[in-house]
């Protein structure tokens, strides 16, 4: 009997295991505890005039991300910086290059 008990307790445990590690805290990683834990928007439109253009470079600083977009030569309208602020998920600037 007390085998059967030891062997549900070891089954128990190592269940928590592996659900801590596929499941766990969404809020772990480089970012855990930094100032950039705010949750993402569902849906951000930047307005790019084409399926052409493109994210060539993305990064945060301060709470807000920098989006800088580009597209083939001819399609100058895709070259813009866009600042969003991630609290709210709102573009705070937009900047045609």
């Amino acid at each position: 009997m007390i085998v059967i008990i030891l062997g549900v307790l070891i089954l128990i445990v190592l269940g928590a295991v592996i659900w801590t590690a596929f499941d766990g805290p969404r809020n772990a990683g480089s970012n855990a505890g930094g100032e950039n834990t705010q949750i993402a928007p569902d849906h951000l439109s930047l307005g790019l005039p084409s399926p052409d253009c493109v994210i060539e470079q993305a990064r945060t600083d301060g709470g807000r991300l920098t989006v800088i977009t580009g597209g083939p030569a001819s399609l100058p309208d895709c070259r813009r910086v866009f600042v969003i602020q991630l609290s709210s998920g709102r573009i705070q600037a937009e900047i045609r290059l």
